[in-house]
């Protein structure tokens, strides 16, 4: 699910999921504060669109400089891990919460 706004580094951008009209599949305008997403991609494909424009996001609030073949593997390697461990997100398996070690 595409979130219709989302929080990254203090202000507040709109997510849009609308054609981009392009061969595009998704873009970040740090200035307007929005991030656009194209709707004919599978949903995998979205979510993982959509967490590379929150890396732009961040590369831009940041002034990281990072190199776009650098975000792209940065979009690969933690869209991996986030699919791959949903126990991590799973709220009733926190082991914080639980008493457990950080």
């Amino acid at each position: 699910m595409i979130p219709p706004t989302l929080k990254i580094c203090d202000r507040v951008y709109t997510v849009t999921v609308q054609p981009m009209g392009d061969d595009a599949t998704g873009a970040c305008c740090n200035c307007r504060q929005d991030i656009t997403i194209d709707p004919d991609q599978h949903p995998e494909t979205q979510a993982s669109v959509l967490l590379h424009e929150v890396i732009e996001a961040i590369n831009a609030s940041m002034y990281l400089e990072l190199k776009h073949d650098t975000i792209m593997a940065l979009e690969v390697a933690l869209y991996g891990v986030l699919v791959s461990n949903p126990a991590w997100w799973d709220e009733g398996n926190n082991e914080t919460e639980k008493g457990g070690s950080q």
